[in-house]
């Protein structure tokens, strides 16, 4: 049977939908699988430039260039292991490069070069290579900055620290841990807590990152990074403060102790702003003390050191 050409031309438009809607679909499908062998080869290139970064300072360079603009390219495990691995090699090149710079000749050259550009001006790289002449040097505080790393001063000495601000362009990608501990790490990296013995920061400041920490430590006990948090939660600056920031004023002939009105106050603030239902040792124990030093005549007591030094004891590293 002989079909007229109307119903040919249906069927030929037909099959050529169906064509077309096959095409689209492998099209489609093509295009989701893609980013996995892709994801694939940004990690197999990491680890190559990773695997020499440890002695290679062009290597590490190359790992920490090339995680900043391709970790959008892989998924949240891939991006949480890389970006924890470029700290771990960071942490190795630091020591190594720390040491290089605690030397007599890089001190006194940046002591001079400081004293020259003025301690009011901000601490850069490029001020300071403008004004330094002596090769060893310009070339060591070229590998710093290379490498990613700050540049700090506390108590007349010169060293690098990892510049954590940075990695917050890496938290779209990594996991909720890592996000909440590249924002505790970024705050120190950006305006440490203390120098010189004494707190740099204010004391509502210091209450917000110890109560960061120690929220840190309740919401992911397991995390990889835990136990780096927990060591840098140091409690008794809390509640004792630190050698020449203390909370509490130096013994009269009474022997007394009465607390800095400034701490009393921020800590009244950082009760007030609890949010309900939030679970924190350190905030319970602020209530507690609080409640004492109004019974007290803000004096330091027994029964308020008894308290803290049990504090204390729970946070301390093992």
């Amino acid at each position: 049977m002989r079909l007229n050409p109307s119903i040919k031309l249906g069927f030929l438009a037909i099959t050529l939908s169906f064509t077309a809607i096959c095409a689209t679909l492998i099209t489609s499908q093509t295009t989701l699988a893609a980013p996995v062998p892709a994801s694939k080869a940004v990690y197999h290139q990491f680890q190559m430039y990773s695997k020499n970064a440890v002695k290679s300072t062009s290597s590490l360079v190359h790992a920490r260039k090339y995680l900043l603009n391709h970790i959008d390219e892989v998924g949240p495990w891939q991006a949480t292991l890389m970006t924890l691995q470029l700290e771990n090699l960071q942490k190795i090149r630091l020591a190594d490069l720390d040491q290089k710079m605690y030397t007599e000749l890089f001190q006194n050259v940046l002591y001079e070069a400081h004293t020259n550009i003025g301690y009011e001006q901000k601490l850069t790289y490029s001020s300071l290579l403008k004004v330094i002449k002596d090769p060893t040097v310009r070339k060591l505080l070229q590998e710093a900055s290379d490498l990613g790393f700050k540049l700090e001063t506390s108590e007349g000495l010169y060293y690098p620290i990892i510049n954590y601000e940075v990695y917050k362009k890496f938290q779209p990608y990594v996991k909720p841990d890592i996000i909440a501990y590249i924002d505790i790490m970024a705050a120190e990296s950006n305006q440490a807590t203390t120098s010189d013995a004494a707190f740099i920061i204010t004391w509502d400041e210091l209450i917000r990152r110890t109560l960061e920490k120690e929220a840190f430590l309740n919401n992911f006990p397991s995390s990889n990074r835990a136990s780096a948090v927990k060591n840098s939660l140091f409690v008794g600056y809390l509640f004792y403060g630190s050698d020449n920031s203390p909370a509490y004023d130096w013994y009269t002939e009474e022997e007394i102790r009465t607390i800095d009105p400034e701490v009393k106050k921020a800590y009244e603030k950082a009760v007030a702003n609890r949010k309900p239902n939030t679970k924190s040792v350190l905030l319970d124990t602020v209530d507690k003390i609080l409640h004492l030093l109004d019974k007290s005549n803000d004096e330091l007591t027994p029964e308020i050191k008894e308290i803290t030094d049990h504090v204390e004891s729970l946070f301390a590293n093992d």
